[in-house]
C-alpha cells in the first residue's frame, strides 16, 4: 500500500524548516516526495526472512581523529554570515525555558 504524500504535509514540514515555497513549487515538491517514498515503499516487498539485523554495514569502526585546535577565525568573519548578531555574539532564539 503506498502512503501518498499531500500539499498540507509539504506546507507543514516547509514550515518546520522555517523555509517559503510559492503554490507551484509546493506542487512538484509534492510531487517528488510522493514518488520518493513510493520508490522506498517497495523495501517491503523484499523477504528479509533469516537475515539478521546490521547496526553497521561495515565490519571495522574508523577510531576517532584527535581532536586538535585548529586555526580561530577572527570575530568579524565568524559572524559575517550570521542572520542576527548582537554586541559581537550570535544571536539565537531562546530554546530552554
Amino acid at each position: 500500500m503506498h502512503t501518498n504524500i499531500t500539499q498540507e504535509e509539504v506546507r507543514r514540514v516547509a514550515a518546520l524548516a522555517k523555509l517559503r515555497f510559492s503554490d507551484e513549487e509546493i506542487e512538484s515538491f509534492t510531487e517528488q516526495f510522493d514518488r520518493i517514498v513510493a520508490y522506498v515503499e517497495k523495501l517491503n516487498e523484499v523477504d528479509c526472512t533469516g537475515v539478521e539485523p546490521m547496526a553497521r554495514v561495515g565490519g571495522e569502526i574508523t577510531p576517532p581523529r584527535e581532536d586538535t585546535p585548529g586555526e580561530l577565525l577572527e570575530p568579524a568573519e565568524a559572524l559575517k554570515n550570521a542572520p542576527k548578531k548582537m554586541e559581537g555574539f550570535f544571536s539565537v532564539p531562546k530554546v530552554i525555558e
